[in-house]
């Protein structure tokens, strides 16, 4: 074989990690695309009303102090 023949075959010890980092770098951006796709799929749907209720009562529930009458859940610090 004449020495430009060599020249021509690519070397497997050569260029070997370059080529597995260059593979991974692709996978990490189709994951990256699909995660991306994903996310913006799941925020643009409506926020349930069961969810909305809930968030509007632990609102309530935690402006409440116990002078109005709410129950906070937690014991008075009386200092003692």
């Amino acid at each position: 074989m004449s020495q430009n023949a060599k020249d021509d075959m690519p070397d497997p010890a050569l260029g070997t990690s370059s080529r597995a980092e260059a593979g991974q770098s692709a996978r990490r951006r189709v994951l990256g695309d699909q995660l991306r796709a994903y996310y913006d799929a799941v925020t643009s749907e409506p926020v349930p009303d069961a969810l909305t209720d809930l968030m509007a009562e632990l609102a309530r529930k935690s402006s409440n102090t116990p002078a109005e009458g709410g129950d906070s859940g937690r014991d008075s610090d009386d200092g003692a």
